[in-house]
């Protein structure tokens, strides 16, 4: 069911509660991958305030999602009086689940593949923690989701953040900020797509300020960019002890663990 929403704005509340909404509907119908529960509690926070940062563009016209996974983002779009579309490599959700929601779905290479749609199309293209996987440049990737784009559309990014302060602590440990060197740079394999390697893994990590850079390089006006409070959802048993430590670490923005870029295409 779609919800009554201000043309002008929707809040994290309003957001929230569309995403939960998609969420709780997926789980009727025995439509979601068993991975998802998890994920998508980890996700709430980030897509919440995507949807807000969306809002600041007062049409509900279509969104791209790109790294679209299960679709639960989708759905949330849908409630709130947009149309979506979505890609994605590897996706969770099968053809099915697609048509049903309505949503109009490619599977994408973002590096590689020009993107399937033509120029000024969308109002907003979301991508959320996809960039730290980029094996190559992103200018290229950056374009495509600037010809899509109208005038004046939104695109929001969210990354992580290489100056949270769990990197701190695995830095004063003599550990590196990404993950196992051995496991998934020495002796990992790349996958290749139209001749050219690429690794899922994470190549970087991004601070507030190169964001800004790589927005501004590829011909996008910044609006904001964010370090997201952890809304910290679905914890359980002995991880609800984590709840106060992650409030604390959150009064200090610059030690959040996501970042978040809401950028413009010039009119």
């Amino acid at each position: 069911m779609k919800q009554e929403v201000d043309k002008k704005t929707i809040t994290r509340k309003q957001a929230l509660g569309a995403l939960f909404d998609s969420f709780q509907e997926r789980i009727a119908e025995g439509s979601l991958h068993p991975h998802s529960h998890d994920y998508f509690l980890g996700c709430c926070d980030r897509w919440s305030l995507a949807i807000e940062e969306l809002s600041r563009n007062p049409e509900r016209g279509r969104v791209l999602d790109i790294g679209a996974n299960d679709g639960l983002f989708c759905g949330a779009l849908l409630k709130l009086g947009y149309s979506a579309a979505a890609i994605d490599l590897h996706p969770l959700a099968d053809d099915s689940v697609w048509e049903k929601l309505g949503v109009e779905f490619h599977q994408c290479h973002v590096e590689a593949d020009p993107l399937p749609f033509e120029d000024n199309y969308f109002m907003g293209v979301t991508m959320g923690q996809l960039l730290e996987h980029f094996t190559y440049s992103p200018l290229k990737p950056f374009a495509e989701i600037r010809r899509v784009l109208k005038p004046g559309g939104i695109l929001v990014v969210d990354v992580p953040n290489v100056g949270e302060l769990h990197n701190h602590y695995r830095l004063i440990r003599g550990k590196n900020i990404l993950w196992d060197y051995k496991t998934h740079y020495i002796d990992d394999e790349p996958y290749y797509y139209k001749g050219r390697p690429y690794f899922n893994r994470h190549n970087r990590e991004f601070t507030a300020g190169e964001l800004r850079v790589l927005a501004e390089s590829c011909g996008f006006e910044v609006v904001r960019v964010a370090y997201i409070r952890s809304r910290r959802l679905g914890k359980k048993g002995l991880r609800r002890m984590e709840i106060p430590f992650s409030a604390l670490r959150d009064l200090v923005p610059v030690f959040r663990k996501t970042i978040m870029l809401t950028a413009r295409k010039p009119e």
